[in-house]
């Protein structure tokens, strides 16, 4: 078994975390079509180019070797303060993905502790993500909560 080094990503991996979202993004809604890929896959290396270099997202990657084995990162979200978390600062975890040969070996489990103690260093106290249902039970084991609070959304037309 290869063994799983885990490193911050910079720049330099800008091409693989793009390449790692829409795998991830692939396998929860199936496949789009090339035009709507090639245009996501401009519009996340747009994305994480600019949201590393101002600190706005921390991406850890898992790799064995050259390898990638898993990704996650969390966005620093600024929000009016509540009685729960006055500073109104969060982390949302996103882009937890793991490649399916290496699961089931902890890397998801590893890169979440990572993100979290990331936060905490940065005195962030909250914390929010949205699970598929294989992630449940790993986010359950960290301490997160389903929450309640319905969510409601609109996509304007484009």
């Amino acid at each position: 078994m290869t063994e799983i080094v885990y490193r911050t990503a910079t720049n330099s991996d800008i091409i693989l975390l793009a390449k790692y979202r829409i795998e991830f993004l692939t396998g929860l809604l199936g496949q789009q079509p090339a035009e709507q890929t090639e245009e996501l896959r401009q519009q996340l290396e747009k994305y994480f180019r600019t949201a590393i270099d101002d600190g706005s997202i921390i991406c850890w990657l898992a790799m064995a070797g050259d390898e990638v084995a898993g990704t996650g990162a969390m966005t620093i979200r600024s929000h009016p303060g509540s009685f729960k978390n006055p500073t109104g600062t969060m982390g949302y975890i996103i882009n937890m993905y793991t490649v399916p040969q290496y699961r089931k070996r902890g890397i998801c489990k590893t890169l979440l502790g990572k993100l979290l103690d990331a936060g905490k260093a940065m005195g962030i106290t909250a914390f929010e993500l949205h699970a598929t249902k294989e992630g449940e039970p790993v986010y359950q084991k960290a301490g997160f909560e389903q929450h309640i609070e319905p969510t409601y959304r609109k996509y304007q037309d484009r």
